[in-house]
């Protein structure tokens, strides 16, 4: 949890570095590896291989870009990937919280279909459906899996 805190801290010092200067104000784009590198040291990454299971492989490939992670008001932070060169085609998002929950979306254009996951028995986190409006999921379906299991 130490490693989620100093994340934290960081994005607090980005945003505050941004309101300062906010005609220097950019966005960041993190390339590589992001979700390892932004969850590093805590159980974020193990956790979404067991809440998602099979489909971790494709929600992974998600994430070969990634925007840098924001923090929700409620305590969570958000991390949105997406496929190199196919952010509105192929993307993924991550709600982590210091408590261990998670909750998880992607979207691959080919099915038009957002795929939720969960560790509490939320259907639909309330900031992944915002996430996915730019993916227009109306025009297909949702599926959605939660599990409660503790991770």
């Amino acid at each position: 949890m130490s490693s989620f805190i100093s994340l934290m801290r960081l994005l607090a010092l980005a945003m505050a570095l941004s309101v300062a200067c906010p005609g220097f104000a950019n966005p960041i784009v993190i390339v590589g590896p992001s979700l390892e590198d932004a969850f590093e040291g805590s159980d974020v990454v193990p956790g979404l291989k067991q809440l998602l299971g099979p489909d971790y492989a494709a929600f992974r490939r998600n994430f070969d870009e990634s925007a840098v992670p924001v923090p929700l008001k409620d305590g969570g932070l958000l991390l949105d990937g997406w496929r190199s060169g196919f952010p509105s085609h192929h993307a993924a998002a991550v709600v982590a919280y210091p408590d261990g929950a998670l909750h998880a979306g992607y979207y691959n254009a080919e099915d038009r279909a957002v795929r939720y996951f969960s560790t509490s028995g939320e259907l639909q986190h309330h900031v992944l459906l915002i996430w996915a409006r730019r993916f227009d999921p109306s025009a297909g379906h949702s599926s959605i899996t939660s599990t409660s299991d503790d991770l």
